[in-house]
């Protein structure tokens, strides 16, 4: 089969989310599968490389177009059509298109994409005005309901895709994703580990969060929980680091940083590289993340991996993928939040970590690659 893959999110040298699910997926569907002939779509007006996958049956189809162009011709006249740009470019004739994200798409061939989650359907607030404005710009319930088949990351991506966008169940499949090997235990006193310490400079003890700095992921409420655990005398050796791109509504963070009685125990960390973040989540004591919604969550699972006990929210997919490997918080309760840092910190819990390191081993790219492998026979 001739198969277009859609890969401008690997565009973005800081890949989050999306970029490293794309990433990750492809890497080990390339290394599995060296039979089918893959298309890599591209599009960027400057001359931008995007990330480079091994093997012969691996073609890259990069254009050149203005993306406010392209996505504006997609817009109004449904041209040009992708899979016929890949055609003329090689001479082929594509059998389907995968989306790992919803972009703007105009395709004659079937497609399969990718549901991460539906937040932006019901959590406007959550989303810089320029951000609402795009994804009503593309329309995504349309782009679910006209694909082939969707990949559901989670069950509950899944339920909210047929209760929200009224998408048939059958047109979806729930493959979870993976998290990448390089999330191990014990690596704390590596001498990398002392190197990231250093880079980063990095407190002594430290309660950790990872992922982007948006209000999605609730680091008001975080930062207002530390605050009330940092009131305990028996606290008083801990910092919290705050590492992640920063997103929408940073300023407002920020300040609320500079305002706090404990401001100078609270630390910033930008984007950290794939290759830092075993390390990260290695020196740190705990790691929390009480975010209002995840489809997904691959920071959960990556501090598991790492032996790290977690704290996350009772909400939307967490549990799912945790299971009985986390402790679970009200994601608006302040209290709550600040309660199970201090049960941690006061009271360490080996059967926590034990099942976090057992919930970990269940996720991995090379099963998801292969069940999406799979997918890609059936059509």
């Amino acid at each position: 089969m001739n198969v277009a893959i859609d890969i401008r999110c690997l565009l973005d040298k800081q890949l989050t989310g999306v970029g490293e699910y794309t990433f990750n997926l492809l890497s080990q569907l390339f290394s599995i599968d060296k039979q089918n002939q893959y298309y890599l779509f591209y599009n960027s007006y400057k001359k931008t490389a995007p990330l480079k996958f091994a093997g012969e049956n691996v073609h890259y189809c990069g254009f050149n177009f203005p993306n406010k162009l392209l996505n504006l011709l997609i817009l109004l006249f449904k041209t040009p059509k992708l899979d016929r740009l890949i055609n003329k470019k090689f001479n082929v004739s594509v059998d389907f298109f995968f989306f790992p994200n919803i972009n703007f798409i105009s395709t004659d061939c079937p497609y399969i994409i990718t549901g991460h989650d539906l937040t932006f359907s019901f959590l406007k607030k959550c989303f810089s005005p320029k951000s609402r404005a795009w994804h009503k710009l593309i329309k995504p319930q349309r782009l679910f309901q006209r694909a082939k088949k969707i990949i559901a990351v989670s069950e509950n991506t899944k339920r909210d895709l047929i209760s929200i966008y009224n998408i048939p169940k059958q047109q979806i499949s729930t493959i979870y994703s993976g998290i990448a090997t390089i999330f191990q235990p014990n690596l704390q006193e590596m001498p990398t580990a002392k190197r990231i310490k250093n880079k980063y400079q990095l407190p002594q003890k430290f309660i950790l969060y990872l992922g982007t700095i948006e209000p999605r992921k609730n680091i008001e409420t975080l930062i207002s929980a530390f605050e009330l655990f940092k009131k305990s005398a028996a606290h008083k050796n801990y910092s919290l680091v705050l590492a992640g791109k920063h997103g929408w509504q940073f300023n407002k963070i920020e300040k609320q940083i500079k305002q706090s009685a404990w401001r100078d125990t609270i630390k910033f960390i930008d984007y950290v590289a794939p290759e830092d973040k075993p390390y990260l989540y290695n020196l740190a004591e705990i790691f929390a993340y009480p975010s209002l919604y995840e489809g997904f969550g691959f920071p959960v699972l990556e501090a598991m991996a790492c032996g790290r006990p977690v704290i996350t929210s009772h909400a939307s997919s967490l549990p799912e993928i945790c299971e009985n490997a986390a402790i679970y918080i009200d994601p608006n309760n302040i209290n709550d939040l600040a309660r199970a840092m201090a049960s941690l910190v006061n009271n360490p819990q080996q059967h926590l970590t034990n099942a976090g390191l057992a919930q970990a081993a269940k996720f991995s790219w090379q099963s998801t690659a292969q069940q999406l492998l799979t997918i890609f026979k059936q059509l």
